[in-house]
């Protein structure tokens, strides 16, 4: 046993955390009531037929609802397939564009030309004129060549 002074000191401690200390009347215990249950039954003939029926309606849409989802995925799979592809093949081409812009650019064929061919521009004292009207005014070749570059 505690001696009421402690007692009360308890007590007003409990009191400023939240405790109550008086003791609480007993409750009664509450018994618990069985449910009713109610079963749903449908009268022999018609009504069941209609309640199968319907079950079955709604699992044939079911499983159709499936099957179209499925075929729907399958189909959307293939169109991914041929997006991935097209960009492939859109790049080749852009690729291919390049090369043939650069192969045709008049600076690479000049290069060819002159590197692998040996070619070189001709002089005026090395070209052949077929007739004296042919024979170009002096400086002609410059004026080409510029505008070409230009």
């Amino acid at each position: 046993m505690i001696s009421p002074e402690t007692w009360y000191e308890h007590q007003k401690n409990y009191q400023r955390y939240g405790f109550d200390m008086k003791p609480q009347p007993e409750r009664k215990m509450r018994t618990q009531r069985k449910r009713k249950i109610k079963k749903i039954t449908l009268p022999v003939g018609n009504g069941r037929k209609l309640a199968f029926s319907t079950v079955l309606a709604v699992g044939i849409a079911m499983i159709m609802l499936i099957i179209i989802t499925a075929y729907s995925a399958g189909v959307r799979y293939d169109i991914n397939s041929m997006i991935k592809q097209n960009q492939e093949l859109m790049g080749e081409i852009e690729n291919l564009q390049v090369k043939l812009y650069s192969a045709s650019n008049i600076d690479y064929i000049e290069g060819k030309a002159t590197a692998e061919l040996g070619m070189k521009y001709p002089s005026a004292k090395t070209s052949v004129y077929i007739t004296n009207d042919d024979i170009p005014a002096p400086g002609f070749a410059d004026v080409i060549k510029e505008e070409a570059y230009n």
